[in-house]
């Protein structure tokens, strides 16, 4: 693959999204100007957009239709917008992408509804579509989504989930998602079957080292570079990998009441640093090191394409984060 063909599909993905923030603007022009104006900053704002662009890439690499291939990228964003929204009401978190969340500027009904309206749109976009096989796979992803987060609530402050559990639910949180964008670029793209297997294990390994490897910035970054203070997830009950690696019978009532001390005058610095001493981060960074090396190869066995650099480059990206 050479350098010009390399820069040919990074021009195409650059083209094919800003025609998915041009859809996504057309569509946040509804009969509520209320619903326009609480939607739009959060459009706008955008993020990374690393959904739609996994499954623009796949498609243009593969023998996509313009027009499909990006009112299935709006759907992806649509839907990773509705789930923002209303895991922001589900934490009771002040601000997203810099804007004050919805719930938080207009209360917990608009929020609700809105992330409602935006899933409702994005099955009505993909219902549209002439395979039927997008359908089920933003079936299955919203049905995961909303299986983690139950599990998720069910999980604050419960020391003995265990890590396997912890597993599923980062599976059904961030590496199912992931693992679809990736099948509806294969489909889009019209891959064969045999290759879409090992897109969506590429998928799958990279959500779960994304989210394994953001749970230890909560351990040893700073409010400068996460967004969050230091911690956060400890005083909110969300116990990740890096502490539930080290729980055992001996510190297992100690630690738990150590977390939920947290918010009525504990340090969280103490227990952070008792993680990092019984090799909480080492575990983290094993895990995440080998769903980084399943995601290459992965890769691996897959034909060479344009866009397939980018893909490596990812992984690697996760792996200098993790430094």
């Amino acid at each position: 693959m050479s350098h010009s063909n390399q820069f040919d599909m990074m021009e195409r993905i650059a083209l094919d999204l800003e025609g998915v923030e041009n859809a996504l603007a057309e569509s946040f022009h509804t009969g509520s100007e209320d619903f326009n104006e609480l939607i739009r900053p959060l459009s706008v704002a955008g993020g990374k957009r690393l959904r739609a662009q996994l499954c623009l890439l796949i498609a243009n690499a593969g023998n996509s239709v313009e027009m499909e291939r990006i009112k299935i990228a709006e759907a992806v964003e649509m839907l990773h917008l509705a789930t923002l929204i209303h895991d922001d009401v589900l934490d009771q978190a002040e601000i997203r992408r810099g804007e004050e969340t919805i719930h938080k500027h207009k209360g917990n009904k608009v929020a609700i509804l809105s992330g409602d309206y935006l899933f409702a749109k994005a099955f009505r976009i993909v219902s549209d579509m002439p395979h039927m096989g997008y359908l089920k796979i933003f079936s299955h992803i919203i049905t995961c989504l909303v299986e983690g987060e139950f599990m998720q609530m069910e999980d604050i402050y419960r020391i003995d989930q265990g890590i396997e559990r912890y597993m599923t639910k980062t599976q059904k949180k961030t590496a199912d998602f992931m693992e679809g964008c990736m099948e509806l670029g294969g489909l889009l793209g019209k891959w064969s079957d045999a290759e879409i297997v090992e897109l969506k294990k590429y998928g799958h390994a990279l959500g779960m080292a994304f989210q394994i490897t953001d749970d230890i910035m909560d351990y040893r970054e700073t409010s400068d570079t996460t967004g969050k203070p230091v911690g956060n997830d400890l005083r909110e009950g969300l116990l990740t990998y890096p502490l539930l690696s080290i729980v055992n019978d001996t510190n297992r009532d100690i630690l738990l009441a150590d977390i939920k001390n947290l918010n009525h005058g504990g340090n969280e610095q103490d227990i952070i640093d008792y993680v990092i001493a019984q090799g909480g981060i080492d575990n983290t960074l094993a895990v995440a090191d080998k769903y980084c090396q399943d995601a290459l190869t992965a890769l691996a066995n897959v034909r060479d394409f344009d866009g397939k650099e980018f893909l490596v480059l990812a992984v690697q990206n996760l792996a200098d984060r993790k430094v």
